[in-house]
């Protein structure tokens, strides 16, 4: 019987990546070979399916099904027979184990891919010799990645800051970053690098909510994701007394979890308790491909965009852009029970929101194309910051009701679409709608970052300015500046800098003068078409061209009015504010990009193009040393070492 359904004789629209159908039960694969596998199913008798949990009545038909579900369903037995058959084979295994860990890179991640994904070949054996390949499957998971040092392919990590050091984390000789089989945190660090995550890395990654996250009811692989980003905030708990602990942690996390992270390739579930798996392991890939990107960066950084292009394409697969269906609990009167359904739903809504966030942000830093169109995204704006911040239900249904009460026009709530729509219009600007967290603002600020992107690829390209655009992109951003800057989070200053107690205020600010500065100057990093695939790449190679003018849309004095408030509000932030623990990664990259641009001014010999932090006009020299002060307060993260060498550089390429 023929069980594969042609996708030029199909009536509806094939998914590009699920192209294969059962003509059955109409099930999608990526793979032929899965169809294949699927199709037998449909052949087989009730006396077949004989393959028995043995901790509970359901049975399988296929060994791999049986292997997924004690994953899920009874993860304790599934580690104590994973522990017994390693140790069972330890002394046999021991020369190849070797040969696993000289592995790095691509090479490792070909390796774990081909045990993973057998052949159609491998599909012909006996049952007996498919059942091998499942026990050895588990195994090559686990075995520890190499490490990846972040500076050691960096074109510029031979030149060193005077008086710094590499972290611990990053020394090839640092013995804990060899990551054991049956290695994970202890419960101490697990809550300590809990607490790391939610005052540190929440605030700029708001998709975990605080007061209902329960460590002990999460994946083992989301908990090491959020401590790979928590320990670069804090010291290991239990090797305090170590400078550089908490890095250290913070790889052995990092290489932990991409080693157990689970592959939803041949899934086809679609219940809510499948969802709930999708959407966890998009929450960990998000989370380890930041932790790549932007403070393990180097090498790193290639497994950062895999991961990222995983995400997205299982995001996609599984209906995530949809928002969550909450018909079900219309009729409940259980307050509780609503309001976790309202954060598990915004938690989905805001896990998307990053998603974007992070594939808007590598076509702004690195020109690589975006993978998400914002018309894909089907979920409303976030909801209002105090209501999901609420650490009970009480709380939450007090703040529904006082702000509905308080309320005198009915508002819309908006999909992220239509307000993108929305401030694109002439209207945007007096037109109310709901309000969202500037969570979403931010998103929407992406977009149009991106839009300016695109103006700029097409007048270089065409020779010819599309000031329509260009001014309804202004009009836009200008609109949107209330959001993102409101009010009673500035300081009544000429230089209107956000409060330093405000990190999201911060964030959203930043994002907001970068979607300013990108309007009026145009990178030659991305008119010129140089794409990067790491941020050492972007950071070298905008040292390297800083020297020569941007690319603008008229005369530079003209340019330079418009610019000159965007870049000082950014010189005053470095010049005021210290290190923030909480500072997102890619807010030091818009400063740096500013001072970029500040430094060129005063090169040009604009009157007061620094003046803002006390460089006088023309003072090269200076601007450096100021910069070398402010950017060395960041030293302790990778990025702002980098950024400490790219200094070191343009000082002695104008020497």
């Amino acid at each position: 019987m023929q069980y594969i359904m042609s996708v030029a004789h199909s009536t509806r629209p094939v998914p590009p990546y699920q192209p294969f159908q059962c003509s059955i039960c109409q099930s999608r694969f990526t793979r032929h070979e899965n169809l294949k596998r699927h199709a037998a199913l449909h052949s087989r008798s009730s006396d077949e399916v004989s393959l028995a949990c043995g901790h509970c009545s359901a049975t399988f038909s296929r060994p791999d099904l049986r292997h997924r579900h004690m994953k899920r369903k009874h993860p304790e037995h599934h580690e104590r027979r994973t522990v017994k058959r390693r140790d069972s084979r330890m002394e046999g295994d021991r020369s190849c184990s070797v040969l696993r860990l000289q592995l790095s890179g691509d090479e490792y991640e070909t390796g774990r891919a081909s045990r993973r994904r057998p052949s159609a070949r491998s599909l012909r054996r006996s049952p007996s010799h498919a059942a091998m390949e499942e026990v050895f499957e588990l195994d090559w998971n686990l075995i520890p990645e190499p490490p990846s040092f972040a500076h050691a392919d960096s074109p510029i990590s031979s030149n060193k800051s005077p008086g710094v050091s590499d972290s611990p984390a990053r020394s090839p000789s640092h013995a804990s970053l060899v990551v054991q089989d049956d290695w994970f945190p202890s419960d101490r660090q697990i809550r300590r690098g809990r607490d790391l995550f939610f005052d540190h890395v929440s605030c700029f990654l708001p998709f975990l909510h605080q007061a209902t996250f329960d460590t002990t009811q999460v994946s083992a692989h989301l908990i090491l994701s959020i401590l790979s980003l928590a320990y670069q905030y804090g010291d290991d708990p239990e090797r305090e007394d170590e400078s550089g602990s908490g890095a250290t942690l913070s790889v052995q996390c990092f290489h932990r979890a991409r080693a157990l992270i689970p592959s939803h390739e041949d899934d086809a579930d679609d219940t809510t308790e499948a969802t709930s798996s999708y959407l966890i392991t998009i929450q960990s890939y998000l989370l380890l491909q930041v932790c790549a990107m932007m403070y393990l960066c180097g090498e790193s950084s290639t497994q950062g965009l895999k991961m990222h292009t995983a995400m997205i394409s299982l995001a996609r697969s599984a209906g995530l852009m949809q928002p969550t269906p909450t018909s079900s609990l219309a009729s409940t009167s259980d307050l509780d029970s609503l309001w976790r359904a309202f954060i598990h739903a915004e938690s989905h809504k805001r896990t998307i929101f990053a998603v974007h966030q992070i594939d808007a942000l590598y076509y702004q830093l690195l020109s690589i194309p975006r993978c998400i169109s914002h018309l894909e995204i089907k979920h409303d704006l976030p909801c209002p910051e105090n209501q999901w911040s609420a650490s009970t239900s009480a709380e939450w249904a007090h703040l529904q009701l006082t702000s509905r009460s308080t309320t005198t026009v009915e508002t819309p709530t908006l999909q992220y679409a239509d307000a993108i729509r929305h401030f694109l219009s002439s209207t945007a600007d007096v037109q109310p709608i709901a309000p969202f967290d500037p969570y979403g603002a931010i998103n929407i600020a992406q977009f149009l970052i991106s839009s300016a992107r695109e103006i700029s690829g097409w007048s270089t390209m065409t020779g010819m300015l599309s000031m329509e655009r260009f001014g309804a992109l202004r009009s836009s951003l200008t609109a949107l500046g209330p959001y993102l800057r409101p009010e009673e989070d500035l300081v009544s200053t000429a230089e209107g800098m956000p409060r330093a107690s405000s990190v999201r205020t911060i964030t959203c600010a930043a994002t907001w003068e970068t979607a300013m500065l990108e309007l009026q100057m145009w990178s030659p990093l991305h008119t010129g078409g140089i794409v990067g695939a790491s941020i050492d790449t972007w950071l070298q190679q905008s040292t390297r061209l800083a020297p020569t003018s941007c690319e603008v849309l008229c005369e530079v004095d003209t340019v330079v009015q418009a610019v000159q408030p965007h870049v000082d509000w950014f010189l005053g932030y470095l010049d005021r504010c210290a290190a923030l623990q909480a500072e997102a990664p890619w807010v030091l990259l818009y400063a740096y990009q500013a001072f970029l641009v500040a430094w060129q001014l005063v090169r040009w010999g604009v009157p007061g193009a620094m003046g803002v932090v006390g460089v006088a006009d023309g003072d090269g020299e200076g601007a450096l040393r100021w910069a070398r002060t402010v950017f060395g307060r960041r030293e302790r993260w990778q990025i702002g070492r980098l950024i400490g060498r790219c200094l070191d550089e343009l000082r002695r390429g104008c020497t």
